[in-house]
C-alpha cells in the first residue's frame, strides 16, 4: 500500500492542483473580507471574530469548496483514461483499490495544505483588525480539520461519477448542481442539510452557526461522512475494476 501511495504522490501534479484551491480560497475570502469589513460599524462587540470566520467561510464551503474538489478529483483520475492507461495497469495486474486510495490520500494533503491557509487569513484578518478571537483558536482549527473529513464524501462522490463518465467538464457540472442544492436546502430546512454530501463542508465549518458542534451532532457528522466515504469509495473502485 505504501508504495502506491508514494507512487501517485510522486504522480500528481502538487503544484498546480495546490494553485488551483488556493486560487478559489483566495476568490472567496476575497467575497467574504469584503462583506465583513463593509459591515464592519455595525457589528456587536465580542461577536467580530465569528462574524469574520462565518463571512470567510460561507462563501467557500457553501458555493465554491465542492466544485474546487471536483477539479482536484478530476485532475487525479482522468489522466488514468487517457491513452487507455488504466486498461494497461489492469493488465499489469494493478491494484484499483490501492491505486484509488493512493490519489484519494493525495488529495487529502492537498486539500489539507489549502484549508491551513484559511486559518492563516482568518488570524491576519484579526489582527489587522485588532479583534480578540471569541472562540479559541484551537476551536477553529478543530472546525477545519473536520472540514477536511468533510471533503471525503466529496470527494468519493466526484470520484464515482468520474469514472462512470470519464469526463471532466460533466463531474464538475454535477459539484456545481449540488452546491446550488445546498444553498437551497438551507433556505428551505437547514436540518436537510446534515444529510446532504454537498453540505458537510459547511457544517464542518460551523458557517451558520458559528457555535461548536453538540455530542449529537458530532456523531450525526461522523456517521453521515463515513457512510457516504465508505459507500463512494466501493463503488468508485468497483467502477474502475469494470471499465473498458
Amino acid at each position: 500500500m505504501r508504495a502506491y501511495v508514494f507512487a501517485e504522490w510522486k504522480k500528481t501534479r502538487k503544484l498546480q492542483l495546490f494553485m488551483i484551491g488556493m486560487a478559489f480560497l483566495i476568490f472567496s475570502s476575497f467575497i467574504g473580507l469584503g462583506i465583513y469589513f463593509a459591515n464592519r460599524a455595525v457589528l456587536i462587540d465580542k461577536t467580530q471574530s465569528l462574524v469574520l470566520w462565518g463571512q470567510l467561510t460561507f462563501y467557500n464551503s457553501t458555493l465554491l469548496y465542492p466544485p474546487m474538489l471536483a477539479i482536484i478529483v478530476g485532475q487525479l483520475l482522468m489522466p488514468e483514461f487517457e491513452r487507455k492507461n488504466i486498461e494497461m495497469l489492469k493488465a499489469n495486474q494493478v491494484s484499483m483499490d490501492k491505486l484509488y486510495f493512493g490519489k484519494l490520500l493525495s488529495g487529502f494533503f492537498l486539500i489539507l495544505s489549502v484549508q491551513l491557509f484559511l486559518i492563516l487569513i482568518f488570524v491576519v484578518a484579526a489582527k489587522v483588525d485588532g479583534i480578540s478571537f471569541d472562540l479559541s483558536l484551537a476551536v477553529h482549527i478543530k472546525w477545519l480539520l473536520l472540514s477536511v473529513v468533510a471533503s471525503f464524501p466529496i470527494m468519493t462522490l466526484q470520484s464515482f461519477v468520474i469514472a462512470k463518465t470519464r469526463n471532466f467538464s460533466k463531474a464538475v457540472g454535477v459539484a456545481t448542481i449540488g452546491s446550488m442544492l445546498n444553498f437551497v436546502l438551507i433556505f428551505i430546512n437547514e436540518n436537510l442539510t446534515k444529510f446532504f454530501p454537498y453540505s458537510q463542508p459547511m457544517i464542518a465549518l460551523r458557517s451558520r452557526s458559528l457555535t461548536d458542534m453538540s455530542l449529537i451532532d458530532l456523531t450525526i457528522f461522523l456517521v453521515v461522512n463515513s457512510l457516504y466515504s465508505l459507500l463512494f469509495y466501493k463503488l468508485t473502485v468497483a467502477a474502475l475494476k469494470k471499465n473498458k
